[in-house]
């Protein structure tokens, strides 16, 4: 039997992404990023975040927590070794794919590609590609984040970036990444950190770039960057919220608290004690 969604059980983390969630979960908790908390801490099952860090400080204010609800790519803002510590389980959802695949795929210039990353923004954009690059005698070529690239050359024209960010990722896109190619194309919706912006300006003024357009960019030489006219940063903007999403949000949060997660990222652990 279903439980029902009540809005004393769940709490949404994070606004950008939750236009119209009313829709499908009403009279729902939400909690943006600089707002105080205004819902009863022990009654919530369920948590979705976007930006907001789940670790211990987090864990510890909810104590009766079942799930996490990781509403993007990745997990690198969760603390996992936690969660099982305290017994949450943590399930994502795969929003803006659509919006993100399309998103770089109307940046990309004709030539080759490189696709670093195979999630499932990686696959829908290949399928975007497939017809043209075939009908065009193009080729794109697709790197696993966890597949050391020393450097790459002028046989592609584009370098796109869907890598999650972890310990192999972390400054992956470096001078010595780029520093055999002139005018390539680079997009990125790939989290700050992938990104060493020191190497990338020190690229920019060897002319090694044609044009970077950067979804998430960290705040170091960042202005520098914008500056020289070929960074197009957008601020996290890259996708954008449909109602599918809204609809598979729902439809997550339903299955936690009938715990009924399919692939989940973790297992809950129910042989916890809720405390009243």
């Amino acid at each position: 039997m279903k439980r029902v969604i009540l809005k004393s059980n769940i709490l949404l983390r994070d606004k950008s992404d939750l236009k119209g969630i009313e829709e499908f979960i009403p009279n729902v908790y939400i909690q943006g990023a600089m707002e105080k908390s205004n819902h009863p801490v022990n009654d919530i099952k369920v948590i979705s975040n976007k930006f907001t860090k789940i670790g211990k400080t987090i864990l510890d204010k909810y104590p009766n927590l079942e799930w996490v609800v990781y509403r993007g790519h990745g997990t690198d803002g969760i603390n996992l070794e936690l969660c099982k510590q305290y017994g949450v389980g943590v399930v994502a959802t795969n929003p803006n794919t659509e919006g993100c695949a399309n998103w770089i795929n109307d940046k990309l210039v004709d030539g080759n590609t490189i696709i670093f990353g195979n999630g499932s923004i990686s696959k829908r954009l290949q399928e975007l590609m497939e017809t043209y690059y075939s009908v065009n005698g193009l080729e794109y070529s697709v790197v696993n984040s966890s597949v050391k690239v020393h450097n790459i050359n002028n046989h592609y024209k584009n370098v796109v970036s869907c890598v999650p960010l972890n310990d192999e990722t972390e400054n992956m896109f470096n001078y010595e990444l780029f520093k055999n190619v002139n005018d390539m194309n680079f997009v990125s919706i790939s989290r700050d950190k992938t990104h060493n912006n020191k190497d990338l300006l020190k690229l920019i003024k060897e002319n090694k770039f044609k044009k970077l357009y950067i979804d998430t960019l960290g705040t170091e030489h960042r202005e520098e960057l914008i500056d020289t006219g070929i960074v197009d940063y957008t601020k996290h903007t890259a996708w954008v919220s449909e109602k599918d999403d809204l609809l598979e949000l729902k439809n997550i949060i339903q299955d936690c608290l009938d715990d009924d997660v399919t692939n989940p990222i973790l297992e809950r652990r129910k042989n916890v004690f809720f405390q009243f």
